[in-house]
């Protein structure tokens, strides 16, 4: 009986133990577990929204010839100007990096040029250094002449010397904004494939690289490693004008069908460029202006509507999360 008594006694102090244990190891480590928590509910949120509504990220976010658009309407206007100073109504997650140092950065520097690289703005500086801006789903550019209360969006005002007001606005805050001393130095341009005006952009490159390839072609053209720029409605009229179906593999596209698709990317962006862009979401220009390419587009978002060339159905698939508009008839 006694030596019951004792192991008893024995698991009763272990599990004494064990519960201060975890007791202790949990209070030291709770900032830690809810961090990890939130990152785990957030990383989740977005999954689950992602497989829920696929296509809804492409349809909204600009893709290259909106960010052209907007890139030529900023450069027009801010060319030559000084930011004179900043107010940062919120700067968590937008701002990359401490916002002190970015506004001491940007104070005083001026405005060289605004160029595009696939679907970023760079905003060029005198004599050095630079800006990196990506949009993503609702982030843009005003400009106004009048200063009044912000906006609930507003996030960032970059004050010129001119007297004139540059916003940044953002919805959801999913845009970024990143100052670099050098734009040599910006590490994601690297990770960027050749533009689609480039030279480097050409068939027979696409043929060596791709000649052995098990992936869908329409996965491919959204690559922005393989390609710079090209999004998910581009991808989807440019294969309906090259009559390929978005899920043929591709290392069975023929030369002369990535001859086709070079040329056919080309066309398509600079129609959407001359017509601003195309506005299903939320995209307007720097004068807050729609697009118009929406009206000119053959497949993307018709899912059930006659095709324009042969009457057939469109048909919409789900290919990585995302949506893919087709002619069965025409795109084989």
């Amino acid at each position: 009986m006694q030596k019951v008594i004792n192991v008893i006694a024995l698991l009763s102090g272990l599990t004494s133990a064990a519960l201060i244990g975890g007791a202790g190891y949990l209070l030291m480590n709770k900032d830690t577990m809810i961090e990890e928590a939130r990152e785990n509910v957030a990383n989740a949120a977005v999954e689950a929204a992602t497989n829920a509504l696929p296509g809804m990220l492409d349809s909204a976010m600009p893709e290259l010839p909106e960010v052209e658009t907007i890139v030529r309407g900023l450069d027009q206007e801010l060319r030559g100007e000084t930011i004179d100073s900043l107010e940062i109504f919120r700067s968590d997650p937008i701002i990359q990096g401490d916002p002190e140092s970015f506004s001491e950065f940007l104070c005083g520097r001026k405005i060289k040029a605004v160029q595009r690289r696939a679907k970023f703005l760079l905003f060029h500086f005198e004599p050095v250094g630079g800006m990196v801006v990506h949009l993503r789903m609702t982030g843009k550019f005003t400009l106004t002449e009048t200063k009044e209360p912000p906006g609930p969006h507003e996030r960032i005002w970059f004050q010129l010397k001119s007297g004139r007001l540059l916003i940044y606005s953002d919805l959801r805050c999913f845009g970024t904004l990143e100052c670099h001393e050098s734009l040599d130095a910006w590490e994601d341009s690297k990770k960027l494939g050749p533009e689609p005006f480039s030279q480097d952009f050409n068939a027979k490159s696409l043929r060596k690289r791709l000649r052995e390839s098990q992936r869908e072609v329409k996965p491919l053209l959204l690559d922005q490693g393989l390609l710079a720029g090209l999004g998910n409605i581009y991808a989807s009229e440019v294969l309906f004008r090259c009559g390929i179906n978005p899920c043929r593999k591709g290392k069975r596209v023929k030369l002369r069908e990535w001859e086709k698709l070079v040329d056919e990317t080309r066309s398509v962006l600079n129609e959407a460029i001359e017509k601003n862009g195309t506005s299903i979401s939320d995209f307007r220009r720097v004068d807050e202006k729609t697009g118009e390419f929406q009206n000119f587009l053959r497949v993307y978002e018709r899912e059930g509507k006659p095709c324009v060339s042969c009457g057939m159905p469109v048909q919409r698939i789900v290919q990585q999360q995302r949506s893919s508009y087709f002619c069965p008839g025409c795109q084989v």
